[in-house]
């Protein structure tokens, strides 16, 4: 009886739930993958905040792989598994922009990945709070063979000749700058988080000379890289590290490595723009799952078939819960007195193209004024197709209401003169 009052009850929220105009959730939780949802539905009635799996809303556009979104009971916390890479992310990021069955704008969102990890910024199961995502892989790649003796990389800036440049060329999604005063109150929940180690990862960390490689897990503020490829190797890494801290105008750090983070936050800050959501309002978390570079004196070769093995990925998910479940709890009972009503950034947000407002603080003068007048510009001729629509259609209501007057005109003089035949056979 008892079993079967509480699935009366589920099936009554659900229905409740699906009927109702708008889900207004406290939190969405955003994951990339499946190893990092479970993470979440495997540890998250532990949390006091109930079910994650108690709503589950098919929703349009997500991934084939994970078409609904949960949320709790009270669907104050729900949960988004996007999809690898960052064409999936941004398809999956747009549905549920999109969704008619949410009202995201006072929405805080928790992306939570795993990641690769800079053992000069942290290690294995480590949790970082970025201010910046940095699409690292948005750049001329030239082979370094044929490169010039004076280059000591291959990556080059668009618009640029030569290395260690800013971009001339840009596309709006190269750099994304969050409330750091957000992250640092995301960092401050996360702080409670008792982080897990294993063996054969503290094994792995000990072979590097970094003394935070060796350490054991912690949280760090620092930023991450967006790239669909998987880069490997010291070259590789210091020169991301070094696009990181240039197209930051040396603000930023990069110690973590991903694939989806700028796919995202392209999304958000398009719906930003449209009052959809806060981009205030996002914080960006990663966990060390396997190092950006082997061991000093391990060929890439052994390396390779030793990250296979994943040693750090178990840690780096369950970590990345640990510590996220303590932001969505702090955001959740702490939404009247403090988050409901947001917190206020101190810094820029936004994109390079300054698209929610304010002057960016990354990027050349140039180079902003630039992307702001093509903006402008683009504005500008949505404006002006918006207009040429608007005079079509008022022309074709005119149009439409002259020929509804000329139909009754005609049919009245019809009737006119079908009455006057019937007058005069009467008489």
């Amino acid at each position: 009886m008892h079993l079967l009052t509480q699935l009366i009850t589920m099936v009554v929220a659900v229905a409740v739930a699906v009927a109702a105009d708008t889900i207004t959730p406290k939190v969405m939780i955003v994951s990339m993958f499946a190893p990092e949802a479970q993470a979440w539905y495997h540890n998250f009635e532990r949390s006091g905040l109930g079910n994650l799996s108690a709503l589950d809303i098919p929703s349009r556009g997500l991934s084939r792989l994970f078409p609904s979104i949960s949320c709790t009971q009270d669907a104050s916390v729900c949960h988004v598994t996007v999809g690898d890479g960052e064409i999936n992310a941004a398809a999956s990021a747009m549905a549920l922009l999109l969704s008619p069955v949410f009202d995201l704008r006072e929405t805080y969102f928790l992306l939570g990945g795993i990641a690769g990890v800079n053992p000069h910024r942290g290690t294995l199961g480590s949790v970082a709070f970025a201010r910046y995502a940095v699409q690292v892989g948005l750049q001329y790649e030239v082979d370094p063979r044929s490169a010039p003796d004076d280059w000591d990389t291959g990556y080059i800036s668009y618009g640029s000749d030569r290395p260690h440049q800013y971009p001339s060329i840009v596309y709006g999604s190269e750099v994304f700058e969050l409330n750091a005063k957000l992250r640092d109150a995301a960092y401050d929940l996360a702080s409670t988080a008792t982080l897990d180690d294993a063996d054969n990862a503290r094994a792995l960390g000990a072979q590097y000379a970094a003394a935070s490689a060796a350490a054991p897990p912690g949280l760090v503020k620092c930023d991450v890289t967006t790239s669909d490829v998987y880069f490997v190797g010291d070259k590789l890494a210091q020169e991301f590290d070094t696009t990181t801290r240039i197209w930051t105008n040396g603000t930023g750090a990069y110690c973590m490595s991903a694939q989806e983070d700028n796919a995202i936050l392209e999304v958000l800050v398009r719906g930003a723009a449209d009052r959809l959501v806060d981009f205030a309002r996002i914080v960006l978390l990663r966990a060390g799952a396997n190092f950006d570079r082997p061991p000093p004196g391990v060929p890439i070769r052994d390396f390779m078939a030793e990250a296979a093995t994943q040693p750090g990925q178990a840690i780096a998910a369950q970590n990345m819960y640990n510590a996220g479940v303590q932001v969505v709890r702090g955001i959740v009972r702490g939404w009247d007195e403090t988050f409901a009503r947001g917190l206020a950034p101190d810094n820029y947000v936004g994109d390079i193209f300054g698209s929610l407002g304010r002057e960016p603080d990354f990027g050349t003068p140039g180079v902003r004024l630039d992307a702001q007048r093509r903006l402008v510009t683009a504005g500008s001729k949505r404006q002006a197709r918006r207009r040429v629509r608007m005079q079509l259609q008022e022309q074709e209501h005119v149009e439409a209401q002259r020929e509804e007057w000329q139909r009754r005109q005609t049919w009245q003089e019809r009737r006119g003169g079908e009455a006057a035949v019937a007058a005069n056979a009467i008489l």
